[in-house]
This record gives C-alpha cells, sequence and structure tokens, in this order.
C-alpha cells in the first residue's frame, strides 16, 4: 500500500473531511476509492462526466476535472485539489453560480464537522434537491421546475426552441440553450446561471442571430473547409495564439496561404471568428475552431462547414 492510499484510508477511518486529503495531496489519475466516487457524483451532477461513480480516477475523471478547472479559470492539471474540491462541492450544492464564477470570488464555507462520511451519504439527496428548479435557479440537464418552464418559454419567444414548455430540462432544451448562449457571444455550456438569465431578460440584438433567423451577414465569399476544435485547456497546448493574443472561443487556426491572419470569419452555429492562429496540420482548407472547454471541443467534433468571410 502506498503512502498516499495509507494517508487516505487514515483519514476515512478518523471520519476527517474530504477536504484535507484534498489539501495534504490531492485526488488524482490511479486513485480509487469512496473519495474518488464521490467527485464523480460532484461531476455527474455538473453534467460534466458522463460515466457511472466507479470510484476510480480514469481518464475521464481527468478529464471532467479540467473541464470543471478550465470554466472556472484555475489551473488546469486534471487534479482534484483542495481549491477544485472546495468549487466542485460548492457547486454540487447550488452554492456558487459555475457560470459567473472567476478566481477571487467568495465560496462559502462548509462545517469544518462535517466527516467525509456524512459528505458521501448526503450526496443522493443533494442530487435528488438539485434536480427542481425555480424561477432564479441555475437550470442544466435533468433539472425540471418552474424555472425550466420559463426557460423554455423564453427561447420559444426567442425562436430558438420548438419543443413545448413541459419543466423538463432534456438534451433539445440544453442544445437551444447552448445554441442561444453562442449567439450572445457567451460559453455555450448549456447551463442556465445569472448571466444567462440575464441575457434571456434583456435579449440585445446580436450579428450572430442571423443564424438562426435565416439570413446570413454580408460577406464576400464562402469557402467549404474541413474543421477541427481545439482548446488551450487541452494537456500541452499553449495559451496564445501566432498572433500572440489569448487563444479563446472566438479564435481560428487557418493556413494563411488560404486565409490571411486578421480574416473575420461567420461560421454557422458557432457565430463569428477571427483568424489569429496557425497550426502544423491546418493546410490548405482546414480550419481549428477554438472553443473555451475540451467538453466543447469533443462536442463539435470533426466536419465540413461552409466558411462566410465577412471581412
Amino acid at each position: 500500500m502506498t503512502f498516499k492510499r495509507f494517508l487516505g484510508t487514515l483519514l476515512l477511518i478518523s471520519a476527517v473531511s474530504l477536504s484535507s486529503l484534498c489539501s495534504a495531496a490531492g485526488l488524482s489519475y490511479g486513485d480509487r476509492g469512496d473519495d474518488v466516487r464521490e467527485i464523480q457524483d460532484y461531476l455527474i451532477a455538473q453534467n460534466l462526466l458522463h460515466a457511472t461513480a466507479d470510484g476510480v480516477y480514469g481518464t475521464a475523471t481527468v478529464n471532467a476535472i479540467k473541464d470543471f478547472q478550465s470554466a472556472l479559470g484555475l489551473e488546469v492539471d486534471g487534479v482534484c485539489g483542495a481549491m477544485t474540491y472546495k468549487l466542485l462541492r460548492a457547486a454540487a450544492y447550488d452554492q456558487i453560480d459555475v457560470t459567473t464564477w472567476r478566481p477571487g470570488d467568495y465560496v462559502p464555507e462548509y462545517g469544518a464537522s462535517q466527516s467525509a462520511a456524512s459528505v458521501l451519504t448526503t450526496v443522493k439527496a443533494v442530487g435528488e434537491a438539485a434536480q427542481y428548479a425555480g424561477v432564479g435557479d441555475i437550470i442544466k440537464l435533468g433539472t425540471q421546475g418552474d424555472g425550466v418552464v420559463y426557460l423554455q418559454n423564453k427561447l420559444i419567444e426567442l425562436g430558438f426552441y420548438t419543443g413545448v414548455a413541459d419543466g423538463v430540462c432534456g438534451t433539445s432544451t440544453v442544445n437551444a440553450l447552448k445554441n442561444f448562449q453562442s449567439s450572445r457571444g457567451m460559453k455555450a455550456d448549456g447551463i442556465c446561471g445569472r448571466r444567462t438569465y440575464s441575457a434571456l431578460d434583456d435579449a440585445p440584438v446580436n450579428l450572430n442571430d442571423s443564424e438562426f433567423s435565416g439570413e446570413l451577414p454580408d460577406f464576400s465569399r464562402i469557402i467549404r473547409v474541413e474543421a477541427t476544435a481545439y482548446s488551450s485547456a487541452e494537456s500541452g497546448m499553449g495559451a496564445y495564439t501566432a498572433l500572440g493574443t489569448l487563444c479563446r472561443r472566438g479564435v481560428i487556426a487557418v493556413d494563411p496561404g488560404v486565409i490571411p491572419l486578421g480574416t473575420k470569419v461567420f461560421i454557422p452555429g458557432y457565430g463569428y471568428a477571427v483568424a489569429e492562429d496557425t497550426g502544423g496540420a491546418i493546410v490548405g482548407h482546414k480550419i481549428d475552431v477554438a472553443f473555451d472547454s475540451v467538453a466543447e471541443c469533443y462536442e463539435f467534433g470533426r466536419q465540413f462547414i461552409d466558411l462566410y468571410i465577412v471581412d
């Protein structure tokens, strides 16, 4: 038995909170046990882990932790340390809004006397309670209630949702919400928090709406390209583009011989972007579309699209 595993066992026997374990060493790839299962439950509650909570810290758990860290502006290392655990738990208990929280913001403390065992016994209850969402509550895949009805009616009113306002946030509602968020230049994570509520209420006119109204922006030409996706949150990826700007949503990597750097483009379903980056595999009619999280990259995948040159 390794020292780390011995320490984890000792902490659980002593009824010390899991946060103590995270503070001491962190949970990382290869770890196993109830402590791992707990953070997996929290990741599943955030719709970041699409697997069962099996208590094994494998690749899927590492990637889910990285996505969570990226979304909140933390160091993206895939290790569940003290701060990652604290925020993950607060998010699962709806104590913070992951769509607006930034490093330095307040994070509610939980009772120091609350043991790891007691935390584990309440995870299921918390998950069930989080299924209901009133107006103003965080809404994500699986939640239901008056808040979901409000969201669906707003999306119907704005032309993003064609289903029935049944109060259940299913895949079609999440996809409609992502399209709305993308059209407003927001992170399209399919989670309705404070920023999304504000955008729904204000519904400012945005040129990205042209994608959903059937109209297209003024453009000079159309290029058929093979598009893939990338993110600075990916392991080994740099934080800056070829032009020295931050790698972020709204940036694409191109072959400058086909699309000059600095060119502004419009991508249906994504919005406006600027060619600011290059890549070794981006040759000819290929582009790489930047996202803020690895999960969004997986969702985008590889596809052939019409790229509208608007400069």
